[in-house]
């Protein structure tokens, strides 16, 4: 399952590997993308570390993992525990210049008392703010999407898709 985030939609969109109805555009593989990600341990101390960047052509092959990471929430969870962290705080870049698609977001993956996920995006797209995520299964199958609309704070809204969840189960 695929979560369609915004960072790993425009990361896969720059790929253009997978067998696309529609071609990707020359400005879209050539977009810059910075991804950087901590593991972290229960105490804050970071346990391991993701890094990609590219600019012209999309992403190489050693920018995989943080592909792998950010767009498949089984991988990420994996990624987590097999560290030995309990969360993880991704800082995704894209976009630069003029009339170009741009953003910056900070996603975070945290494991939540009752065993399910949460993963939370917050930034800007093109100036406009971001606040947004999904509440996980504990092995990432099942997933329930929530959007604070641009809201500082989404505790009911995080609350309500965790609800979701455990009806699914």
């Amino acid at each position: 399952m695929r979560i369609p985030i915004l960072t790993a939609v425009a990361a896969l969109s720059l790929a253009g590997t997978a067998a696309a109805q529609t071609p990707v555009s020359e400005e879209a593989v050539n977009r810059p993308v910075s991804v950087g990600v901590s593991i972290l341990d229960a105490a804050g101390t970071t346990v391991d570390t993701l890094s990609c960047e590219w600019s012209t052509g999309g992403p190489g092959d050693d920018d995989r993992s943080c592909l792998r990471f950010q767009s498949d929430p089984q991988v990420a969870f994996g990624a987590i525990e097999d560290a030995g962290g309990v969360r993880a705080e991704q800082h995704t870049v894209f976009g630069a210049g003029e009339g170009d698609t741009n953003g910056d977001m900070a996603i975070s993956y945290s494991k939540r008392a009752d065993g399910t996920w949460l993963i939370r995006s917050r930034g800007r797209v093109d100036g406009k703010p971001m606040h947004f995520g999904r509440v996980c299964t504990a092995d990432g199958q099942s997933c329930v999407r929530w959007d604070a609309d641009g809201a500082k704070r989404a505790a009911k809204d995080v609350r309500a898709a965790a609800s979701k969840l455990k009806k699914r189960r």
